[in-house]
């Protein structure tokens, strides 16, 4: 679908939809309204008489018989509820009238007719408040109307007292009051009317269906302005049936009033088939001309008044059908189109009617105002290239350094570009910002609109040369990114502020001055050029700027006067100068983006389309704002059918991309937040990268898809940070508790006393066999498992702290039993080794004794006393020798 074809107003105005909003949620959906109601009496018993087939053509019958006159009276038809139908009206003796013609329709039915093909139905009309949305009405006004219409005989119209006093002016009806006889209490309260008419009365429609072709003459006039007039002096052909009235309007607008509804939208759609069969289809992307089908009141006095419609032109779209909700119901759809309905977003509130399928250019094409843009009297201006003002009165003079108009541009849909553009373009006075304006965010459309334009010939314009005014860097890129220098003045400074004024002669003073003082200043002969632009010297201006050239002491400043001796050879038609500059400047800086951009348009032009084409691509991927450039300048405009297709391709993968990373980047912040938690520092930053990514969504614009990639791609790169953090960390628990299980088994293996051991080797194998489950987590690397495995590392880790009790406590049993066995074996040998001592070695080493010395006498009772006394304190020091020896042994252990 071409981009023409998404036109919006995001400001509200009369043709505005409803059906957006559910049934009572906003004030603006109550209305006064009449509510007609129809009843085939009897239709019961005739499904009995007859039989369903038959039965069913009388309700179809009833339905038409029905629908026609709520049509051509202004009435739209709600609902068909079996053998009833619903309808609503905003003029009260409208549906009066309508509801007179549906009996009399009924009546001529019912003449002379078998009784199985007549059909007798009675009408009700109520008027009051109701709510109007989604195509269906609510409200006490419609549940009274259901509620008296069974009280009504058949051919038979009554009204309620609040209709009554509506139309009590009705000089063809006569009211007469009814008193049913009713229980219900509201009913009891109603005061009704039977109204019979006369049968001569003109009952024609007040209300009338308008179809308005307007030109777009700010889009094209010298390319339209005949086509028109031809369609003017032949319109008669464009209807098969004579319309009620035509006019033609001092605006050259046509519009025509049709009693029949149907006859709207086939005469307009003739209209745009004349007007595209015979435009030149080279010269403009789209047919200029707004097309607005309308149902209701539009002849005062015998005048016609549209004042309704003034509101309505900033929404409908240049070569398109429009049609308000009022208007659809009665319309006939012309063979070979399609219907698209309002968006409750877009504010329209308007039905269009577009050719189905077709195919062409301009379906081809993203934007459609760029010649618009500059279209003019004047030569192109040179800051800007708008041919509505020359340099003098160039409103970019007075703008700030630095307005990020592609910028805000970017973030818009395709639809809304254009919508403020076309806004743009039509505005008898175009918008400007001042500079405090430009300096802040509370910029209309219509202004962003302005800045993006002034913004794509900046480099040639006043404000950039104030950039470079005390910048000594070397570096152009340097030079476009900085800010305002706030350091500036003196006699120069202040002639080039009285260029930006338009204050000529002194400017011309005080810039002779400044030259007689600073002969060869590069700021000096910069200002003399621009001076002379604003004179329309261009030959001075040449001069001036090949001498700043020559004296300027800085790539940037070279760079920026060969810019604008190109921009002055491109006017003047020397096209090989110009391109010689550009040549050049790439030479000094073969990435300087301006210089590339216009070499691509200088390549366009040659006929290089395909190069062209690979450098804009290349120009995008390295810069988003050339994206914008390239989709509004003026000077593409004669090669939208390459550049768009291009940049449609660039938007569409990127719309992709985005879609696809911030469905990846919300499944891994899911994953981010079960492994780290919700409350994790961490997770900070790509939870407010998720938010913006939710905010920018709904935009549509190229730069939100860009933006959307960025972030999602940082909250991606965070989850893959996050999850090798949280592996390392899952490893290194997986390996502590393997390590210690493996420390348990082996002292199990070990351990001398089985019997003891218990359960501990079972609850260990339990242990491992869940450790099992955190490495196959590690080896699967799933890493949604990773918080829980972590959980689960701490339970384990918890579980082994009791195991490893249990097995200290083994192990000091064992230690005890060894120390005991230990020492029990040594006091045995060390008590024995002194028994056998003292009972048998000393007995014999003292009998030897006496026969060695016979001095002492050792009998055997002297013995024995010696022996005693070795015995108990042999055994004495034996036991403490043997508990001294295996303690040493148990505290080594």
């Amino acid at each position: 679908m071409s981009a023409q074809q998404h036109l919006r107003n995001p400001g509200g105005n009369r043709f505005a939809s409803n059906a957006a909003n559910p049934p009572g949620n906003r004030r603006d959906s109550i209305r006064k309204i009449t509510v007609l109601f129809t009843d085939v009496v009897g239709s019961s018993n005739y499904f009995k008489a007859y039989g369903d087939l038959a039965g069913r053509e009388m309700l179809r019958r009833h339905q038409e018989l029905a629908s026609q006159p709520v049509i051509e009276h202004g009435g739209s038809v709600v609902k068909v509820l079996g053998d009833s139908v619903m309808a609503y009206f905003t003029e009260p003796v409208e549906a009066l009238k309508a509801a007179v013609k549906i009996q009399k329709g009924f009546r001529g039915n019912n003449n002379g007719k078998d009784p199985r093909d007549q059909i007798r139905v009675r009408i009700g009309l109520h008027f009051g408040e109701g709510i109007v949305e989604r195509g269906d009405i609510y409200g006490d006004v419609v549940n009274i109307t259901a509620k008296f219409l069974p009280l009504i005989q058949g051919e038979q119209i009554a009204v309620s007292q609040e209709l009554h006093d509506q139309v009590s002016g009705a000089t063809w009806a006569r009211f007469e009051r009814l008193n049913p006889s009713t229980k219900n209490e509201i009913l009891k309260r109603l005061v009704i009317y039977r109204v019979d008419w006369e049968e001569n009365a003109a009952l024609d429609p007040a209300v009338m269906t308008l179809v308005v072709c307007r030109p777009v003459w700010s889009l094209a006039r010298e390319n339209f302005e005949g086509v028109w007039k031809s369609l003017l002096d032949k319109k008669e052909g464009l209807w098969s049936q004579t319309p009620f009235r035509h006019f033609t309007l001092s605006d050259g607008s046509l519009a025509i009033l049709f009693k029949k509804p149907s006859l709207a939208a086939v005469t307009a759609h003739n209209a745009l088939a004349f007007l595209k069969k015979h435009m030149d289809r080279n010269s403009l992307p789209l047919i200029p001309l707004q097309v607005l089908i309308d149902t209701g009141q539009f002849m005062e006095a015998g005048e016609l008044t549209l004042e309704r419609f003034e509101e309505a032109w900033a929404v409908v779209n240049p070569g398109e059908i429009s049609i308000t909700p009022a208007a659809f119901g009665g319309i006939t759809v012309p063979d070979g189109v399609e219907i698209v309905e309002p968006h409750g977003e877009s504010g329209s509130g308007l039905y269009r009617l577009l050719p189905k399928g077709e195919k062409g250019e301009s379906d081809s094409l993203l934007f459609m105002f760029q010649n618009a843009m500059v279209r003019g009297d004047f030569d192109h201006c040179f800051y800007c290239g708008d041919r509505r003002h020359r340099p003098v009165d160039c409103p970019s003079k007075q703008l700030p350094e630095v307005t990020h108009g592609l910028e805000r541009l970017g973030y818009l849909p395709l639809e809304k570009i254009n919508e403020i553009f076309f806004g743009y373009v039509n505005s008898a006075q175009r918008p400007v910002p001042t500079s405090h304006q430009g300096a802040n965010n509370a910029l209309t459309p219509q202004e962003t609109a302005a800045l993006s334009f002034f913004e794509l010939k900046k480099v040639f314009q006043l404000r950039f040369f104030r950039m470079l005014w005390n910048s000594q860097s070397n570096h152009w890129n340097r030079i476009t990114a900085q800010n305002e220098d706030p350091e500036r003045g003196g006699l120069i400074w202040i002639g080039q502020d009285c260029i930006r004024v338009s204050n000529l002669s002194q400017a011309e003073t005080v810039l002779e001055n400044a030259l007689a003082k600073f002969p060869g200043d590069f700021r000096a002969l910069c200002a003399n050029g621009f001076l002379h632009i604003e004179k329309n010297d261009l030959r001075r201006a040449k001069k001036y700027f090949k001498l700043a050239l020559e004296n300027a002491d800085t790539n940037p400043r070279k760079i920026f006067c060969r810019f604008l001796l190109s921009r002055l050879h491109e006017l003047c038609g020397e096209t090989a100068h110009a391109e010689d500059h550009i040549r050049k400047i790439l030479f000094m800086d073969a990435l300087c983006s301006e210089a590339l951009y216009v070499d691509m348009i200088n390549k366009f032009k040659r006929g290089n389309r395909a190069d062209a084409v690979r450098k804009l691509r290349k120009l995008v991927d390295g810069n988003r704002i050339y994206f914008v450039s390239a989709l509004i300048d003026p000077e593409l405009a004669r090669y939208g059918s390459l550049v768009h297709p291009e940049l449609k391709s660039i938007m569409k993968r990127a719309g992709n991309q985005a879609d696809k990373l911030s469905q990846i980047a919300v499944e891994e912040m899911e994953v981010i937040e079960r492994v780290l938690g919700n409350e994790a520092s961490e997770i900070r930053t790509p939870r407010s990268y998720l938010e913006k990514i939710k905010e920018l969504s709904g935009e549509k614009g190229y730069f939100s898809y860009l933006d959307i990639i960025y972030y999602a791609t940082a909250i991606i790169q965070s989850a893959k940070r996050s999850h090798e953090r949280g592996r390392i960390k899952l490893n290194k628990a997986y390996g502590r508790l393997q390590d210690r299980i493996r420390a348990f088994r082996k002292i199990l293996v070990n351990y001398p006393y089985p019997s003891l051991l218990g359960s501990l080797p079972t609850d260990i194998a339990v242990v491992q066999k869940q450790v099992d489950q955190i490495r196959d987590v590690i080896r699967r690397n799933a890493i949604g498992e990773f918080k829980q495995a972590l959980t689960q590392t701490k339970d384990l880790a918890r579980v082994l702290d009791k195991l490893e009790f249990r097995i200290r406590r083994l192990e000091g049993l064992r230690r005890w039993i060894a120390f005991g066995t230990d020492l029990l074996k040594k006091t045995l040998i060390l008590e024995g080794s002194i028994a056998f001592i003292s009972l048998l070695l000393f007995p014999i080493v003292g009998h030897y004794l006496n026969f060695v010395l016979p001095e002492f006498s050792f009998s055997p009772t002297s013995i024995w006393k010696y022996q005693k006394g070795v015995l108990v304190l042999g055994g004495a020091s034996g036991l403490f020798l043997a508990f001294l020896m295996s303690a040493k042994k148990f505290g080594d252990t």
